[in-house]
């Protein structure tokens, strides 16, 4: 009896009309309900996770080269750094090692390699992992630039060679950025303790508020960057937000599944660090995007002058563009109709002929030669 009658939920249609008419119907909230199914849709439109999951392995990718070139960078600065600075920044970086390897993978291969680029690691070296760390990284770099000009619908506004050269300087200028702050905030506080001591207690407060304040500038900067149009940093903070708790729900999401599964037994061996660091890479970038698909959208729904006029334009080139294709069309249209109308008339032309011959009398040979025989001879003289 109830077999087709399917619940309003279910019903596709139904569901988009009601999302498209929650704004008229609930003034308040449904601008915000509204706001969330169009950049769900959006997520899903310019692919996000596949996106994310590029943007991973490529960041994995340049990694390894990428902590290397860093620390050969700090171990020909310790004169200016000063070697207490670099012995810290040593030993941040093998907690932060053990926190996702094992003690005796730490004693036998990362602090041996730490020590070999902190004392001063070859030019020639250097500069083959900073290549390697460029390469990789920038490619992971465009990939976030080329899914927020997709997701603001400007993905023409920019060629292949104009995206990827501002993905390297954009890369460029985040390894620049870590080789300053790096150090400032391994050895700020240490710092700041040692000159006033009774503000310790506030120190270990405002660290991780000071990390999550310089997490959510730098995403803010690639926000404003990968725009082709040049908006306002104001309005890139509710993506940034978006993208700061994003991630750090999903630090602690996996922080607790890791707990639960390899707490007790090690299933993967070796394997256990590169699938975590993998994992949290797809977090962070899936994060992002998702962040920038809010972006995207809140611009969509309260567009400013910029934008707007760049999508006007875009859409005026892509209009012409079309018109051009459509000419082209056209005239391949005619130039075909025309070459076969030119081989219907030639076809048309041959038939003719070969039936005229065909209709025209043969001549009959043997009666030509019998009047030749019978015509009298004329005699000799």
């Amino acid at each position: 009896m109830f077999e087709g009658v399917r619940p309003q939920w279910a019903n596709l249609e139904r569901l988009q009309e009601a999302v498209r008419t929650c704004p008229d119907r609930h003034p308040r909230s449904g601008a915000a309900a509204m706001l969330v199914a169009r950049t769900v849709r959006s997520a899903l439109r310019v692919r996000i996770i596949g996106l994310a999951a590029e943007s991973a392995f490529f960041s994995l990718l340049s990694l390894p080269s990428l902590l290397l070139g860093l620390v050969g960078t700090l171990g020909h600065l310790s004169s200016v750094l000063g070697h207490q600075t670099v012995v810290e920044i040593r030993a941040w970086m093998l907690d932060l090692a053990a926190t996702v390897l094992t003690a005796e993978a730490v004693q036998t291969t990362v602090e041996p390699l730490v020590d070999d680029f902190l004392g001063g690691a070859h030019g020639g070296v250097l500069s083959l992992t900073f290549l390697v760390s460029l390469w990789s990284g920038s490619r992971a770099m465009s990939v976030f630039i080329e899914a927020i000009t997709i997701a603001y619908g400007l993905e023409g506004m920019r060629g292949y060679l104009r995206r990827r050269l501002l993905a390297f300087v954009a890369y460029l200028g985040a390894l620049l950025f870590a080789l300053v702050v790096l150090p400032a905030v391994v050895a700020g506080p240490d710092a700041l303790r040692a000159l006033l001591p009774a503000a310790d207690t506030y120190l270990h407060l405002g660290y991780w508020p000071l990390v999550g304040l310089l997490s959510l500038g730098s995403i803010v900067a690639l926000y404003t960057l990968s725009v082709p149009v040049r908006t306002s940093l104001v309005r890139q903070l509710p993506g940034a937000i978006a993208a700061v708790l994003i991630l750090l729900c999903g630090t602690v999401g996996l922080r607790l599944y890791l707990e639960a599964s390899f707490g007790q037994v090690n299933l993967y061996g070796p394997l256990t660090a590169p699938i975590i660091i993998v994992i949290w890479l797809y977090l962070t970038a899936l994060a992002v995007l998702a962040g920038s698909s809010l972006n995207a959208e809140i611009d969509a729904m309260w567009p400013v002058a910029e934008t707007a006029r760049a999508r006007a334009e875009l859409a005026a080139r892509r209009q012409a563009s079309a018109v051009r294709l459509a000419e082209r069309h056209e005239q391949a249209l005619q130039r075909i109709a025309q070459a076969r109308e030119q081989d219907t008339r030639v076809a048309e032309s041959r038939a003719g002929k070969n039936s005229e011959v065909q209709s025209s009398p043969r001549p009959d040979r043997a009666a030509a030669a019998r009047r030749r025989l019978a015509r009298p001879r004329r005699r000799r003289r």
